[in-house]
């Protein structure tokens, strides 16, 4: 997999993170988790998954979110792989740029640009929401929350041609990263 950005898409709990590692451990692409630039803010402010955060994190953190592009487009080298993760909602013009201004990553790169949307069912969310895991990486553990925010909160809608829609409610992480990595291969 050559110049590629896999553009991991879900709700909490969908196991983004654990898919994201899986592609990476079987390719030689690079992990760019949504909580690597949440949690350089989130640390500061003592961020616990359930109270609500100070007004002005998410601006700072699209800040440090445009540095990684930057240097993914940049710095890295021309056949570099990415694999992004993140909850991207569609009521939220900020969630709307950023897909965008990864997709524009892409084509800066001259790259592939693969969409992967995850969905799992309403249990699968509900047992890996509260884990400890998820609360020391400053992650929503609040299942109520999580599930409230799924039924009323959609994730962003995009059409584009080398999308990818996976249910991982009974897909183990290997199996999925083994498909999209498939899909991925297939649109080089």
């Amino acid at each position: 997999m050559n110049n590629t950005i896999i553009y991991l898409i879900g709700h909490y709990g969908v196991g983004k993170l654990t898919i994201g590692k899986a592609i990476c451990a079987a390719t030689d692409a690079r992990l760019f988790d949504n909580h690597l630039a949440n949690n350089v803010i989130f640390s500061l402010v003592r961020a616990d998954g359930s109270t609500p955060l100070p007004e002005g994190v998410w601006p700072l953190i699209m800040t440090i979110r445009r540095q990684a592009l930057s240097a993914m487009v940049h710095l890295a080298g021309p056949q570099a792989s990415f694999v992004l993760t993140n909850a991207l909602m569609d009521d939220d013009p900020m969630d709307r740029q950023a897909l965008h201004e990864v997709m524009e990553a892409a084509r800066q790169r001259g790259g592939i640009f693969v969409p992967v949307f995850l969905t799992a069912s309403d249990a699968a969310h509900a047992a890996r929401i509260p884990s400890p895991e998820r609360e020391s990486r400053l992650k929503t553990t609040d299942a109520e929350k999580a599930e409230r925010k799924r039924h009323t909160r959609p994730l962003v809608r995009l059409d584009h041609p080398n999308r990818l829609d996976l249910d991982t409610t009974h897909l183990p992480p290997a199996e999925a990263a083994r498909l999209i990595i498939e899909h991925a291969e297939r649109l080089a």
